[in-house]
């Protein structure tokens, strides 16, 4: 059974990234804070470096030997049928 805190827990960790999302569309959508430039500006900025940064910083903290030997083994066979259906 689902319990109160179990909830709150969920919608303590997804409500933030939701408003940060509503008030990017909107500053960009109503609001007309970023031109489309900026847009393409702050989106390469995202891509380049930002995700690839915090994504290091979580691998390189995380211990594998600490992780669920299923899970592992699921990821690296998505990844390998990911690679396998990209180059054939």
């Amino acid at each position: 059974m689902i319990k109160i805190s179990d909830l709150y827990n969920v919608l303590s960790a997804v409500v933030p990234l939701y408003v940060a999302m509503i008030l990017a569309y909107s500053s960009v959508k109503w609001w007309k804070i970023f031109t489309p430039d900026q847009c393409s500006g702050i989106n390469r900025f995202v891509a380049l470096f930002a995700v690839p940064l915090l994504s290091f910083q979580y691998i390189a903290s995380n211990n594998p030997f600490n992780m669920n030997f299923r899970f592992l083994a699921a990821d690296t066979l998505a990844k390998v049928m990911i690679l396998a259906s990209w180059y054939s």
